[in-house]
């Protein structure tokens, strides 16, 4: 490989200067450079990424550090909170266990064992008190399956932004960690046993806006780590990608990936083709770049970029003001069933009829043409609601989860509650959208810097999904955990589908509606319940063990206590042995 020349980055170049540097850089390029297609859908355009994107603060440390918030003696450990099935757990605690009033947690990252669920880590940028931006590398471990948390710093005293976090196939843990001084960088820090304690860090080179994963697929390119970073803010400028080919013992000099992508995540295909997704700064659309080379330790990285169309932009601003409303998500199907290699991307963008949705797309060609858009938000398009911070992960079978906050309850783009949504056919269709967590006011706590941080994150597993997200149930911005319970399992469709929720007839409807449900033969135990939108179950039709075959159900409009509901939405839920389907019932009392 050959290295970067250093003297590049001997110092960090002042903001402004960056600028100027950078809209020289466009000039000169666009001027000799030369505009190529190299296919109907590809066109790279020189000199393109090396602007400077806009929209959000460099990381630097702007404060100093101040006298930290301290633990309150005797305090009660910090409760955990719940809405209808979705319980979420503070995972930023003192050592007995309780909040520290006057601190503050948020962007934060989730690594868990593939090879022992009981054992994750979720990394945060921690801030001892909220009358300081200086902020550190939080992290916290449990070894209960996220019962319980443990909290501790990496390096305690040294500025560190932008955590994310992962695992090998083997389950050692990563923390890749920015820090800016004396220039812009990343560093690895390993763990090998469950994020307890972490070893010293490994130098990456990296950048601002950093992402990394692990090639867990067993090919040539198993362990690998690849990392991409933004162009702002980067020492090696115009080279925004590199990688390891040893497990995170070292790291290989950065490569250029032309019309990189910034702002996004990356993902590794069941044939080790690397993948990376972002967008070209605020107010900009969608980049997905890919690499087949990446894999062989051998060979050059080389990319190829396309643009994809996801119905609407990237934006930073308000309701987060000094941070991104959402990263691009990208992720493979990596299962053996219908959808095997299918790609998707996923956001919150805004678009012609709302300021921000939840938007998706797939490629089943390797990423060479897209599909239409998919709006995953189902309340009513027009209706101004703000659905920020949309995050993806799917599992080894197939199933595509999805969060965000939601501002649908209030009105109110910082009133926001978290919401989820699944997609067991690649996409094509969503579960009714879920409200997991009570409103939240996303305004609360800032610590001396005006944003709750740039992302969530989730991993999924046949199971179900472990979620890493931020929110202020204290008064202020805290870290918490929520394990997300699969209601379905993805299937194959045709024939072989024995189970399977009809819509109720008629819908909408006034005084009574009636219900069809087909059951496998083997079926044990059978329940048929209905929910409003709170999640509150307020009917069971069925609970018991009918038989396979298709059976009927009557509802009439009342709760198990007979007294008549209001108007409105409600959901009907069909469990059969675990597996579940869900359709939304609409009551118009005249």
């Amino acid at each position: 490989m050959t290295r970067f020349n250093e003297s590049r980055s001997a110092a960090i170049v002042p903001r402004f200067r960056r600028l100027a540097l950078a809209s020289v850089l466009v000039a000169v390029e666009l001027t000799v450079g030369v505009a190529r297609a190299t296919s109907s859908a590809v066109v790279e355009v020189e000199g393109l990424d090396e602007a400077f994107e806009s929209g959000l603060p460099v990381e630097v440390p702007d404060d100093p550090p101040r006298v930290p918030a301290k633990p309150v003696p005797g305090a009660l450990k910090a409760l955990s909170v719940s809405y209808g099935r979705f319980t979420s757990t503070q995972v930023n605690v003192d050592g007995n266990g309780a909040n520290i009033p006057g601190d503050a947690a948020n962007e934060p990252s989730i690594a868990v064992d593939p090879t022992t669920h009981s054992r994750m880590a979720i990394g945060w940028r921690q801030f001892d008190t909220v009358a300081s931006n200086f902020r550190e590398a939080g992290f916290g471990y449990t070894t209960d399956g996220g019962l319980t948390w443990t909290a501790g710093k990496i390096e305690p005293g040294v500025f560190r932004s932008d955590p994310v976090l992962g695992s090998d196939a083997e389950g050692k843990f990563f923390y890749n960690s920015l820090a800016p001084s004396p220039e812009f960088n990343t560093r690895f820090f390993p763990s090998t046993d469950g994020g307890m304690t972490w070893g010293s860090s490994v130098f990456a080179y990296g950048g601002d806006k950093q992402w990394f994963t692990v090639d867990r697929t067993g090919g040539i390119g198993h362990d690998h780590i690849y990392q991409a970073w933004s162009t702002a803010s980067n020492p090696t400028q115009p080279r925004t990608f590199n990688r390891s080919v040893d497990d995170g013992a070292s790291f290989e000099s950065p490569v250029r990936i032309h019309n990189a992508p910034i702002w996004g995540t990356l993902d590794v295909a069941a044939d080790g083709t690397v993948y990376v997704v972002g967008t070209s700064g605020s107010g900009g659309g969608i980049r997905v770049s890919s690499s087949s080379d990446a894999k062989d330790a051998s060979s050059n990285p080389t990319f190829t970029t396309v643009s994809v169309d996801l119905g609407g932009t990237i934006e930073t601003g308000p309701p987060n003001p000094a941070g991104l409303l959402g990263q691009p998500w990208i992720a493979v199907d990596r299962s053996t069933g219908p959808h095997a290699g299918w790609i998707y991307v996923l956001a919150s963008v805004r678009t012609p009829t709302d300021p921000m949705d939840v938007l998706f797309v797939r490629s089943t060609d390797g990423g060479q043409t897209w599909s239409t858009p998919v709006r995953v938000n189902d309340d009513p398009a027009g209706n101004r609601a703000w659905q920020w911070f949309g995050t993806m992960s799917v599992s080894p079978d197939g199933r595509i989860d999805v969060v965000w906050n939601d501002s649908r309850t209030t009105g109110d783009s910082t009133m926001v509650a978290l919401f989820y949504a699944s997609s067991t056919d690649g996409g094509a269709t969503w579960s009714l959208n879920e409200q997991a967590s009570p409103v939240w006011n996303s305004q609360l706590g800032w610590p001396n810097q005006s944003k709750i941080g740039d992302y969530y994150h989730m991993v999924s597993d046949v199971g179900g999904a472990d979620l890493a997200w931020a929110a202020t149930f204290n008064g202020e911005e805290d870290v918490y955990y929520t394990r997300i319970a699969s209601q379905t399992t993805a299937v194959a469709d045709g024939p072989t589908r024995s189970l399977r929720l009809y819509p109720n007839l008629p819908n909408p409807f006034a005084s009574s509606t009636t219900l069809r449900y087909d059951l496998p033969p083997t079926v044990q135990r059978v329940q048929l319940e209905l929910f409003d939108l709170g999640g509150r179950r307020v009917a069971t039709l069925f609970d018991g063990h009918p038989g396979g075959g298709t059976h009927t159900a009557r509802w009439d409009g009342r709760d198990e206590a007979g007294h008549a509901l209001r108007s409105g939405v409600y959901l009907c839920r069909l469990d059969a042995d675990g597996v579940s389907e869900m359709r939304r019932l609409m009551l118009l009392r005249r």
